[in-house]
């Protein structure tokens, strides 16, 4: 049987075109073999259907679906709808917004309706649903292994060569070793920083210098929204001041020595914070490997 929900956790941010790209060289023979959906902004099924119909051309007509008349069981629609699309690869990007219980039901259904039915599904590295990705007991999708994938930061020398490439295509533009050597040391690898740079550059005709500040300042605000919907409905006050201790790597006697919370509070949250690929731990010491999330936890308030 080929049944298969597919799940990337990105542990890197990419721009939307660099993801889209990507995934087409992957998974898409031709133009034809997959849809594309980007889910930002979407609250509910109803939005993802939506969303579905518009990539793969299809209207409400055509699944007799008349707003005028009716109200609509988004439920029912979607079936309809993965009928249209169940033989194609379905890419669902920044899916951290649907995470209700109905969703993963309706997935269920459509996993145990159509045995080709492959579904890809995104989202940044913060908000990436954990309901997919470690189903519980009580979850529709328990008992369904995803796939995990994880793209990592590119090194030193990958960083240097992704950007000279980059530059080699627009050979109106002027860089300096010294100036690549700059902004791979300062975006760390993290492919999404180094493509906005390099966009800025390029396409914006931006200096060295006002790219690098443009990517941070872009960077930090992305970032930003990121922390702030991760943080909605925990204690944003002690999550901040963990993230604060662990900009620069501590040890967990260390974190609670500052805090001075209960064990269990300060455990939960930094499981809260490894789980989500915020901070990194190993044998008990907790850092921050994104610079630009360095830069980000000095600014949040």
């Amino acid at each position: 049987m080929l049944q298969c929900f597919i799940f990337f956790v990105l542990v890197l941010l990419i721009s939307t075109n660099v993801f889209i790209i990507l995934l087409k060289s992957i998974y898409f023979e031709t133009a034809d073999d997959g849809i594309y959906v980007n889910l930002l902004g979407a609250k509910g099924l109803g939005d993802v259907v939506r969303s579905l119909m518009v990539e793969s051309g299809m209207k409400l007509e055509s699944v007799g679906i008349d707003l005028k008349f009716l109200q609509v069981k988004w439920s029912k629609v979607a079936e309809d709808v993965f009928a249209h699309v169940k033989d194609k690869v379905i890419v669902f990007d920044e899916v951290q917004e649907v995470a209700s219980y109905h969703f993963l039901k309706v997935l269920k259904s459509l996993w145990d309706k159509y045995e080709n039915l492959k579904i890809i599904f995104s989202g940044s590295y913060i908000g990436v649903l954990r309901g997919l990705l470690e189903p519980k007991p009580t979850s529709p999708l328990y008992g369904r292994a995803p796939v995990k994938m994880i793209l990592k930061p590119f090194n030193h020398e990958t960083s240097k060569k992704f950007l000279e490439a980059g530059f080699m295509e627009y050979s109106q533009v002027n860089f300096r070793e010294a100036e690549i050597e700059e902004a791979v040391e300062k975006l760390n690898g993290y492919v999404g920083w180094l493509t906005y740079y390099g966009n800025f550059r390029c396409v914006r005709k931006l200096s060295h210098e006002e790219a690098l500040n443009e990517t941070v300042r872009e960077g930090c605000k992305i970032l930003v929204d990121e922390l702030n919907h991760f943080l909605r409905g925990r204690q944003k006050e002690i999550y901040i001041k963990v993230l604060r201790l662990t900009r620069n790597g501590a040890r967990w006697s260390e974190i609670k020595r500052e805090l001075n919370v209960n064990s269990k509070v300060l455990s939960d949250v930094l499981k809260s914070l490894t789980l989500a690929m915020i901070v990194e731990e190993e044998d008990g010491y907790y850092w921050i490997e994104d610079s630009m999330m360095k830069e980000t936890i000095k600014r949040i308030r």
